[in-house]
């Protein structure tokens, strides 16, 4: 059973550069992958997931919100992003516990805000991403994941940035 480990610390100075990170990760993400999004209120984890949305180049990524009430909203394109909210831990675990797991590893790319509220296992390959304020504007983004899986790809994404 292989560990998260530290992977990148990166720094974002406003919501523009919090999205294009996720734009970056986007571009590198495949079917069945998953993104576990850590982080107080208004940390910019939807900001993040719209920039997902625009790095796998789905049909309308501006048109990422928070599916809070909603659960899970689907957002077609080439590979499909399921963007999923558990700050209501209940219905999100319900909904793992009742083989909505296996639904999304076939599905396409999951995003999961306030992940940290879930009781029930996620994937152990997720990569989990940490968001902090720092200021008003900046953000802390810690990245978290299996080396073996992920570590080749946060790099292409440090230099990047």
């Amino acid at each position: 059973m292989a560990k998260h480990e530290f992977l990148l610390q990166c720094f974002s100075r406003g919501p523009e550069e919090t999205e294009a990170l996720g734009a970056a990760l986007g571009r590198l993400l495949q079917i069945g992958e998953g993104v576990a999004l850590r982080g107080e209120l208004g940390a910019g984890k939807t900001v993040f997931v719209r920039g997902l949305a625009q790095g796998l180049e789905v049909d309308e990524p501006g048109e990422v919100r928070s599916p809070t009430y909603l659960l899970m909203v689907e957002h077609p394109g080439p590979i499909p992003l399921l963007h999923l909210d558990a700050y209501f831990a209940k219905r999100g675990n319900d909904f793992l516990a009742d083989g909505g797991q296996a639904y999304l590893s076939e599905a396409g790319v999951v995003a999961i805000e306030w992940a940290e509220k879930l009781s029930a296992q996620l994937p152990e390959d997720f990569l989990v991403i940490e968001l902090e304020h720092c200021s008003e504007e900046q953000r802390r983004l810690r990245i978290m994941g299996q080396r073996e899986r992920w570590g080749q790809r946060i790099r292409q994404i440090a230099d990047e940035s």
